[in-house]
Protein backbone atom coordinates (compact mmCIF):
# COMPACT_ATOMS: atom_id res chain seq x y z
CA UNK A 1 0.00 0.00 0.00
CA UNK A 2 1.18 3.53 -0.71
CA UNK A 3 1.58 5.80 2.32
CA UNK A 4 -1.36 8.08 3.00
CA UNK A 5 0.52 11.20 2.00
CA UNK A 6 -0.29 13.82 -0.58
CA UNK A 7 2.22 13.99 -3.41
CA UNK A 8 2.94 17.44 -4.77
CA UNK A 9 4.70 18.59 -7.95
CA UNK A 10 6.29 22.01 -8.49
CA UNK A 11 6.37 22.74 -12.22
CA UNK A 12 8.19 25.65 -13.82
CA UNK A 13 7.16 26.73 -17.31
CA UNK A 14 10.33 28.39 -18.64
CA UNK A 15 9.20 30.25 -21.72
CA UNK A 16 9.82 34.02 -21.88
CA UNK A 17 12.53 34.37 -24.53
CA UNK A 18 12.05 38.14 -24.87
CA UNK A 19 12.77 39.40 -21.34
CA UNK A 20 16.45 38.99 -20.28
CA UNK A 21 15.61 39.63 -16.63
CA UNK A 22 13.56 36.42 -16.62
CA UNK A 23 16.84 34.52 -17.02
CA UNK A 24 18.04 35.77 -13.63
CA UNK A 25 14.67 34.95 -12.06
CA UNK A 26 14.97 31.36 -13.27
CA UNK A 27 18.46 31.02 -11.84
CA UNK A 28 17.41 32.54 -8.50
CA UNK A 29 14.38 30.24 -8.25
CA UNK A 30 16.47 27.15 -9.00
CA UNK A 31 18.89 28.18 -6.26
CA UNK A 32 16.00 28.63 -3.82
CA UNK A 33 14.70 25.17 -4.70
CA UNK A 34 18.14 23.74 -4.04
CA UNK A 35 18.54 25.54 -0.71
CA UNK A 36 15.16 24.40 0.58
CA UNK A 37 15.63 20.90 -0.84
CA UNK A 38 12.52 20.60 -3.00
CA UNK A 39 12.50 18.93 -6.44
CA UNK A 40 11.16 20.76 -9.48
CA UNK A 41 10.15 19.90 -13.03
CA UNK A 42 11.29 22.42 -15.66
CA UNK A 43 9.47 22.66 -18.98
CA UNK A 44 11.64 24.52 -21.49
CA UNK A 45 10.58 26.35 -24.64
CA UNK A 46 13.04 25.79 -27.46
CA UNK A 47 13.33 29.51 -28.23
CA UNK A 48 14.03 30.22 -24.54
CA UNK A 49 16.96 27.81 -24.59
CA UNK A 50 18.21 29.45 -27.78
CA UNK A 51 17.90 32.87 -26.13
CA UNK A 52 19.91 31.72 -23.10
CA UNK A 53 22.62 30.51 -25.46
CA UNK A 54 22.56 33.74 -27.49
CA UNK A 55 22.78 35.84 -24.33
CA UNK A 56 25.75 33.81 -23.11
CA UNK A 57 23.92 32.41 -20.08
CA UNK A 58 25.77 29.11 -20.15
CA UNK A 59 25.77 28.88 -16.36
CA UNK A 60 21.97 28.65 -16.45
CA UNK A 61 22.02 26.01 -19.17
CA UNK A 62 24.55 24.03 -17.13
CA UNK A 63 22.41 24.38 -14.02
CA UNK A 64 19.35 23.14 -15.90
CA UNK A 65 21.31 20.15 -17.19
CA UNK A 66 21.83 19.08 -13.56
CA UNK A 67 18.08 18.87 -12.92
CA UNK A 68 16.48 15.42 -12.87
CA UNK A 69 13.25 16.48 -14.59
CA UNK A 70 13.51 18.48 -17.79
CA UNK A 71 10.49 18.82 -20.05
CA UNK A 72 9.63 20.36 -23.39
CA UNK A 73 7.20 23.30 -23.45
CA UNK A 74 7.01 23.62 -27.28
CA UNK A 75 9.34 25.28 -29.72
CA UNK A 76 7.88 28.79 -29.71
CA UNK A 77 5.00 28.86 -27.18
CA UNK A 78 2.71 31.73 -28.20
CA UNK A 79 3.97 32.62 -31.67
CA UNK A 80 1.17 32.57 -34.22
CA UNK A 81 -0.02 30.22 -35.41
CA UNK A 82 0.15 28.49 -32.04
CA UNK A 83 -0.06 24.70 -31.87
CA UNK A 84 -3.84 24.60 -31.55
CA UNK A 85 -4.31 27.24 -34.26
CA UNK A 86 -2.09 25.30 -36.65
CA UNK A 87 -3.53 21.83 -35.99
CA UNK A 88 -7.25 22.50 -35.57
CA UNK A 89 -8.01 22.93 -39.33
CA UNK A 90 -6.22 19.66 -40.21
CA UNK A 91 -7.50 16.10 -40.08
CA UNK A 92 -6.09 14.12 -37.16
CA UNK A 93 -3.55 12.01 -39.06
CA UNK A 94 -2.13 15.05 -40.88
CA UNK A 95 -2.09 17.04 -37.63
CA UNK A 96 -0.20 14.30 -35.79
CA UNK A 97 2.52 14.32 -38.47
CA UNK A 98 2.60 18.13 -38.41
CA UNK A 99 3.00 18.15 -34.62
CA UNK A 100 6.12 15.98 -34.86
CA UNK A 101 7.67 17.96 -37.71
CA UNK A 102 6.85 21.33 -36.14
CA UNK A 103 8.18 20.51 -32.66
CA UNK A 104 11.22 18.44 -33.60
CA UNK A 105 13.42 21.56 -33.90
CA UNK A 106 12.62 22.70 -30.37
CA UNK A 107 13.23 19.25 -28.91
CA UNK A 108 16.63 19.12 -30.59
CA UNK A 109 17.53 22.55 -29.17
CA UNK A 110 16.66 21.44 -25.63
CA UNK A 111 18.50 18.18 -26.13
CA UNK A 112 21.64 19.88 -27.46
CA UNK A 113 22.00 22.61 -24.84
CA UNK A 114 20.42 21.04 -21.75
CA UNK A 115 19.41 17.35 -22.05
CA UNK A 116 16.77 15.18 -23.67
CA UNK A 117 13.37 16.22 -22.29
CA UNK A 118 11.37 13.59 -20.40
CA UNK A 119 7.92 15.10 -20.80
CA UNK A 120 5.82 17.54 -22.80
CA UNK A 121 3.64 20.26 -21.35
CA UNK A 122 1.40 22.26 -23.65
CA UNK A 123 2.06 25.99 -24.09
CA UNK A 124 -0.86 27.84 -22.52
CA UNK A 125 -4.23 26.72 -23.83
CA UNK A 126 -2.66 24.64 -26.62
CA UNK A 127 -3.70 21.21 -25.33
CA UNK A 128 -3.80 19.06 -28.47
CA UNK A 129 -4.82 15.38 -28.66
CA UNK A 130 -2.19 14.68 -31.33
CA UNK A 131 0.45 14.77 -28.60
CA UNK A 132 -1.02 11.60 -27.08
CA UNK A 133 0.18 9.52 -30.03
CA UNK A 134 2.95 11.73 -31.44
CA UNK A 135 5.19 12.29 -28.41
CA UNK A 136 7.03 8.93 -28.59
CA UNK A 137 8.36 9.97 -32.02
CA UNK A 138 10.02 12.89 -30.22
CA UNK A 139 11.45 10.71 -27.43
CA UNK A 140 8.85 11.51 -24.76
CA UNK A 141 6.27 9.30 -23.09
CA UNK A 142 4.57 11.69 -20.67
CA UNK A 143 2.16 14.58 -21.25
CA UNK A 144 2.20 16.83 -18.15
CA UNK A 145 -0.93 18.94 -18.47
CA UNK A 146 -2.74 20.76 -15.67
CA UNK A 147 -6.28 21.46 -14.58
CA UNK A 148 -6.19 24.98 -16.05
CA UNK A 149 -5.52 23.87 -19.62
CA UNK A 150 -6.17 20.14 -19.94
CA UNK A 151 -9.12 18.80 -21.90
CA UNK A 152 -9.25 16.06 -19.24
CA UNK A 153 -11.07 16.61 -15.94
CA UNK A 154 -9.04 17.04 -12.76
CA UNK A 155 -7.35 13.78 -11.76
CA UNK A 156 -5.35 12.99 -8.65
CA UNK A 157 -3.41 10.14 -10.19
CA UNK A 158 -1.62 9.53 -13.51
CA UNK A 159 -3.55 7.91 -16.37
CA UNK A 160 -2.51 6.14 -19.52
CA UNK A 161 -4.05 7.97 -22.45
CA UNK A 162 -3.17 7.08 -26.02
CA UNK A 163 0.49 6.06 -26.24
CA UNK A 164 1.65 8.08 -23.22
CA UNK A 165 1.04 8.76 -19.56
CA UNK A 166 -1.13 11.82 -19.00
CA UNK A 167 -1.20 14.04 -15.91
CA UNK A 168 -4.10 16.41 -15.31
CA UNK A 169 -3.52 17.32 -11.68
CA UNK A 170 -5.34 20.09 -9.81
CA UNK A 171 -3.34 23.33 -9.76
CA UNK A 172 -3.22 24.56 -6.17
CA UNK A 173 -1.96 28.12 -6.31
CA UNK A 174 -3.42 31.58 -6.88
CA UNK A 175 -4.01 32.58 -10.46
CA UNK A 176 -1.95 34.37 -11.60
CA UNK A 177 0.58 33.33 -8.97
CA UNK A 178 3.98 34.92 -9.62
CA UNK A 179 2.59 38.30 -10.66
CA UNK A 180 0.87 38.55 -7.28
CA UNK A 181 3.89 37.82 -5.09
CA UNK A 182 4.58 38.91 -2.39
CA UNK A 183 1.04 40.12 -1.70
CA UNK A 184 -0.61 36.73 -2.23
CA UNK A 185 1.98 34.74 -0.24
CA UNK A 186 -0.36 33.94 2.66
CA UNK A 187 -3.11 32.92 0.27
CA UNK A 188 -0.73 30.66 -1.65
CA UNK A 189 0.33 28.83 1.51
CA UNK A 190 -3.26 28.52 2.74
CA UNK A 191 -4.44 27.03 -0.57
CA UNK A 192 -1.94 24.18 -0.38
CA UNK A 193 -2.61 23.57 3.31
CA UNK A 194 -6.37 23.44 2.72
CA UNK A 195 -6.01 21.15 -0.29
CA UNK A 196 -3.81 18.68 1.60
CA UNK A 197 -6.23 18.60 4.53
CA UNK A 198 -9.12 17.87 2.17
CA UNK A 199 -7.30 15.32 -0.04
CA UNK A 200 -4.49 13.90 2.12
CA UNK A 201 -3.47 11.15 -0.33
CA UNK A 202 -3.99 12.69 -3.79
CA UNK A 203 -1.63 14.28 -6.28
CA UNK A 204 -1.58 17.99 -7.09
CA UNK A 205 0.68 20.55 -8.67
CA UNK A 206 1.96 24.09 -8.30
CA UNK A 207 2.68 25.96 -11.52
CA UNK A 208 5.13 28.87 -11.76
CA UNK A 209 6.53 31.09 -14.50
CA UNK A 210 9.90 32.60 -13.49
CA UNK A 211 9.28 35.68 -15.64
CA UNK A 212 6.33 36.69 -13.44
CA UNK A 213 8.65 37.47 -10.53
CA UNK A 214 10.36 40.23 -12.50
CA UNK A 215 7.55 41.57 -14.69
CA UNK A 216 4.15 43.19 -14.26
CA UNK A 217 2.35 41.44 -17.16
CA UNK A 218 2.59 38.19 -19.07
CA UNK A 219 5.24 38.47 -21.76
CA UNK A 220 3.09 36.73 -24.38
CA UNK A 221 -0.07 38.72 -23.65
CA UNK A 222 2.00 41.84 -24.37
CA UNK A 223 3.14 40.51 -27.76
CA UNK A 224 0.66 37.94 -29.11
CA UNK A 225 -2.79 38.84 -27.76
CA UNK A 226 -5.99 37.77 -29.57
CA UNK A 227 -4.32 36.17 -32.54
CA UNK A 228 -2.14 39.08 -33.62
CA UNK A 229 1.58 39.73 -33.25
CA UNK A 230 3.00 43.00 -31.99
CA UNK A 231 5.66 44.66 -34.16
CA UNK A 232 8.30 44.98 -32.98
CA UNK A 233 8.26 42.35 -30.24
CA UNK A 234 9.07 43.84 -26.86
CA UNK A 235 10.10 42.47 -23.45
CA UNK A 236 7.50 42.42 -20.69
CA UNK A 237 7.23 45.56 -18.54
CA UNK A 238 9.42 45.18 -15.47
CA UNK A 239 8.84 45.52 -11.76
CA UNK A 240 11.13 47.83 -9.86
CA UNK A 241 14.35 46.32 -8.52
CA UNK A 242 12.89 46.37 -4.99
CA UNK A 243 9.70 44.63 -6.15
CA UNK A 244 11.73 41.95 -7.89
CA UNK A 245 13.76 41.34 -4.74
CA UNK A 246 10.66 41.10 -2.55
CA UNK A 247 8.98 38.70 -4.97
CA UNK A 248 12.00 36.39 -5.01
CA UNK A 249 12.31 36.52 -1.22
CA UNK A 250 8.64 35.66 -0.81
CA UNK A 251 9.06 32.74 -3.21
CA UNK A 252 11.76 31.27 -0.98
CA UNK A 253 9.56 31.81 2.07
CA UNK A 254 6.80 29.99 0.22
CA UNK A 255 9.09 27.03 -0.44
CA UNK A 256 10.12 26.90 3.22
CA UNK A 257 6.47 26.74 4.27
CA UNK A 258 5.74 24.03 1.69
CA UNK A 259 8.60 21.92 3.04
CA UNK A 260 6.88 21.81 6.46
CA UNK A 261 3.58 20.44 5.15
CA UNK A 262 2.67 16.71 5.19
CA UNK A 263 3.44 16.38 1.47
CA UNK A 264 5.79 14.06 -0.37
CA UNK A 265 7.31 16.33 -3.02
CA UNK A 266 7.97 14.59 -6.33
CA UNK A 267 9.30 15.58 -9.71
CA UNK A 268 8.54 13.89 -13.03
CA UNK A 269 11.58 11.63 -12.68
CA UNK A 270 10.30 10.33 -9.33
CA UNK A 271 6.86 9.68 -10.79
CA UNK A 272 8.30 7.74 -13.72
CA UNK A 273 10.34 5.64 -11.31
CA UNK A 274 7.20 4.80 -9.33
CA UNK A 275 4.82 3.98 -12.19
CA UNK A 276 4.54 0.33 -13.15
CA UNK A 277 4.94 -0.39 -16.88
CA UNK A 278 1.79 -0.75 -18.94
CA UNK A 279 1.74 -4.53 -19.33
CA UNK A 280 -0.76 -7.10 -20.65
CA UNK A 281 -3.65 -7.77 -18.27
CA UNK A 282 -5.26 -11.14 -17.60
CA UNK A 283 -9.02 -10.51 -17.70
CA UNK A 284 -11.60 -12.85 -16.16
CA UNK A 285 -14.97 -12.58 -17.86
CA UNK A 286 -17.11 -12.78 -14.72
CA UNK A 287 -15.09 -10.11 -12.93
CA UNK A 288 -15.12 -7.83 -15.98
CA UNK A 289 -18.90 -8.07 -16.37
CA UNK A 290 -19.38 -7.25 -12.68
CA UNK A 291 -17.13 -4.18 -12.99
CA UNK A 292 -18.82 -3.04 -16.19
CA UNK A 293 -22.30 -3.24 -14.67
CA UNK A 294 -21.05 -1.36 -11.64
CA UNK A 295 -19.05 1.36 -13.39
CA UNK A 296 -19.94 1.43 -17.09
CA UNK A 297 -17.48 1.33 -19.97
CA UNK A 298 -14.06 2.22 -18.58
CA UNK A 299 -11.72 3.12 -17.14
CA UNK A 300 -11.85 0.00 -14.95
CA UNK A 301 -9.73 -1.65 -12.27
CA UNK A 302 -9.61 -5.44 -12.13
CA UNK A 303 -7.57 -7.84 -10.01
CA UNK A 304 -4.63 -8.04 -12.41
CA UNK A 305 -4.49 -4.40 -13.49
CA UNK A 306 -6.51 -1.66 -15.14
CA UNK A 307 -8.47 -1.59 -18.38
CA UNK A 308 -9.54 1.12 -20.78
CA UNK A 309 -12.92 0.98 -22.46
CA UNK A 310 -11.20 -0.16 -25.66
CA UNK A 311 -9.44 -2.99 -23.83
CA UNK A 312 -12.66 -4.03 -22.05
CA UNK A 313 -14.55 -4.22 -25.37
CA UNK A 314 -11.79 -6.30 -26.93
CA UNK A 315 -11.62 -8.64 -23.90
CA UNK A 316 -15.36 -9.35 -24.02
CA UNK A 317 -15.31 -9.74 -27.80
CA UNK A 318 -12.40 -12.20 -27.57
CA UNK A 319 -14.20 -14.16 -24.87
CA UNK A 320 -17.37 -14.21 -27.00
CA UNK A 321 -15.46 -15.50 -30.03
CA UNK A 322 -13.31 -18.09 -28.25
CA UNK A 323 -15.53 -19.10 -25.35
CA UNK A 324 -12.59 -18.58 -22.98
CA UNK A 325 -13.27 -17.36 -19.46
CA UNK A 326 -9.86 -15.67 -19.23
CA UNK A 327 -8.00 -13.72 -21.93
CA UNK A 328 -4.83 -11.64 -21.91
CA UNK A 329 -5.27 -8.13 -23.24
CA UNK A 330 -2.51 -5.87 -24.56
CA UNK A 331 -2.90 -2.14 -25.27
CA UNK A 332 -5.78 -1.45 -27.66
CA UNK A 333 -5.85 1.83 -29.57
CA UNK A 334 -8.96 3.90 -30.31
CA UNK A 335 -10.91 3.67 -33.55
CA UNK A 336 -9.63 5.91 -36.31
CA UNK A 337 -13.17 7.26 -36.76
CA UNK A 338 -15.76 7.55 -34.02
CA UNK A 339 -18.98 9.52 -34.38
CA UNK A 340 -19.85 10.30 -30.77
CA UNK A 341 -23.00 12.12 -31.84
CA UNK A 342 -24.70 8.76 -32.30
CA UNK A 343 -24.53 7.63 -28.66
CA UNK A 344 -28.24 6.94 -28.17
CA UNK A 345 -29.19 3.29 -27.83
CA UNK A 346 -31.90 2.03 -30.19
CA UNK A 347 -32.42 -1.72 -29.74
CA UNK A 348 -30.64 -4.81 -28.42
CA UNK A 349 -28.98 -6.69 -31.31
CA UNK A 350 -29.61 -10.37 -31.94
CA UNK A 351 -27.18 -13.04 -30.78
CA UNK A 352 -26.00 -13.54 -34.35
CA UNK A 353 -25.41 -9.80 -34.84
CA UNK A 354 -23.50 -9.63 -31.55
CA UNK A 355 -21.29 -12.53 -32.58
CA UNK A 356 -20.53 -10.85 -35.94
CA UNK A 357 -19.69 -7.67 -34.02
CA UNK A 358 -17.36 -9.56 -31.66
CA UNK A 359 -15.54 -11.25 -34.56
CA UNK A 360 -15.10 -7.90 -36.32
CA UNK A 361 -13.69 -6.31 -33.15
CA UNK A 362 -11.22 -9.15 -32.59
CA UNK A 363 -10.16 -9.17 -36.23
CA UNK A 364 -9.69 -5.40 -36.31
CA UNK A 365 -7.64 -5.26 -33.12
CA UNK A 366 -5.45 -8.21 -34.03
CA UNK A 367 -4.73 -6.75 -37.48
CA UNK A 368 -4.14 -3.12 -36.52
CA UNK A 369 -3.85 -2.85 -32.72
CA UNK A 370 -6.86 -0.50 -32.75
CA UNK A 371 -10.60 -0.80 -32.51
CA UNK A 372 -12.25 -0.80 -35.94
CA UNK A 373 -14.17 2.26 -37.00
CA UNK A 374 -17.95 2.44 -36.74
CA UNK A 375 -20.13 0.80 -37.98
CA UNK A 376 -18.69 -2.55 -36.88
CA UNK A 377 -20.27 -5.50 -38.70
CA UNK A 378 -23.30 -3.30 -39.29
CA UNK A 379 -23.70 -2.22 -35.64
CA UNK A 380 -22.98 1.01 -33.83
CA UNK A 381 -20.62 0.80 -30.88
CA UNK A 382 -23.50 1.35 -28.48
CA UNK A 383 -25.51 -1.53 -29.93
CA UNK A 384 -22.58 -3.95 -30.21
CA UNK A 385 -21.35 -3.25 -26.70
CA UNK A 386 -24.85 -3.67 -25.31
CA UNK A 387 -25.04 -7.03 -27.04
CA UNK A 388 -21.81 -8.19 -25.37
CA UNK A 389 -23.22 -7.61 -21.86
CA UNK A 390 -26.93 -7.88 -22.72
CA UNK A 391 -27.71 -4.35 -21.57
CA UNK A 392 -26.78 -0.78 -22.55
CA UNK A 393 -24.21 0.66 -20.16
CA UNK A 394 -22.98 4.28 -19.96
CA UNK A 395 -19.88 5.32 -21.90
CA UNK A 396 -18.18 6.55 -18.76
CA UNK A 397 -14.88 7.25 -20.49
CA UNK A 398 -16.46 10.26 -22.20
CA UNK A 399 -17.12 11.87 -18.81
CA UNK A 400 -13.35 12.26 -18.37
CA UNK A 401 -13.27 14.90 -21.15
CA UNK A 402 -14.40 18.40 -20.20
CA UNK A 403 -17.33 19.98 -21.96
CA UNK A 404 -16.32 22.82 -24.34
CA UNK A 405 -17.54 25.54 -21.98
CA UNK A 406 -14.94 24.44 -19.42
CA UNK A 407 -12.01 24.54 -21.85
CA UNK A 408 -9.45 27.35 -22.01
CA UNK A 409 -10.42 28.42 -25.52
CA UNK A 410 -10.54 31.94 -24.06
CA UNK A 411 -6.75 31.98 -23.57
CA UNK A 412 -5.79 35.60 -24.32
CA UNK A 413 -3.37 34.55 -27.04
CA UNK A 414 -5.98 32.81 -29.18
CA UNK A 415 -7.91 34.76 -31.82
CA UNK A 416 -11.23 36.02 -30.53
CA UNK A 417 -13.90 33.33 -30.87
CA UNK A 418 -11.37 30.53 -31.46
CA UNK A 419 -13.23 27.20 -31.03
CA UNK A 420 -11.19 24.17 -32.19
CA UNK A 421 -14.02 21.61 -32.20
CA UNK A 422 -11.98 18.98 -34.04
CA UNK A 423 -9.42 18.91 -31.21
CA UNK A 424 -12.19 18.31 -28.67
CA UNK A 425 -13.80 15.55 -30.72
CA UNK A 426 -10.50 13.73 -31.10
CA UNK A 427 -9.83 14.07 -27.36
CA UNK A 428 -13.13 12.22 -26.86
CA UNK A 429 -12.27 9.61 -29.46
CA UNK A 430 -8.90 8.95 -27.82
CA UNK A 431 -10.64 8.68 -24.42
CA UNK A 432 -11.40 5.06 -25.37
CA UNK A 433 -7.83 4.42 -24.15
CA UNK A 434 -7.97 6.14 -20.73
CA UNK A 435 -7.11 4.04 -17.70
CA UNK A 436 -5.29 4.59 -14.38
CA UNK A 437 -1.56 3.98 -14.14
CA UNK A 438 -0.46 1.84 -11.21
CA UNK A 439 2.21 2.92 -8.75
CA UNK A 440 4.69 0.64 -7.03
CA UNK A 441 4.27 0.17 -3.25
Amino acid sequence: MLPLSARGFIRFDVEDFLTPESDDALLAMMESMRRVGLPGSYGLVGKKVSALKSRGRFEILARLSEERSIGFHSTSHSEHPTLAEALAPLDYATARHHFVEREREGVEIVKQWVKAPQYFTQPGGNWVPEALEALPALGMDLFFADSFNSYVVDLMEPYWYGDVMHLSFPVVNPRPFGLGLPHNLDEAIRLVDDHVRRWPDGMFMIMLHPTELVSTAFWDAVNYAQGSTRHPLTPAPLRSADDQRRALESFETYLEELSRLPVEWWDVATLKERVMPREPVLVLRQELEVQLRRHGWGPLTVTRGTLSAAEAVYALAKQEVTGAEAVTVHYVGPPDVYDDRAEEFDAMPSLEATQRFARAVVDGVERTGRLPSEPVAGLTWRAGMAGLVQEPLPLRFLSFIKEPGALHWDWPIFPKGFSPWRLWKDARRLAWTLKPARLTP
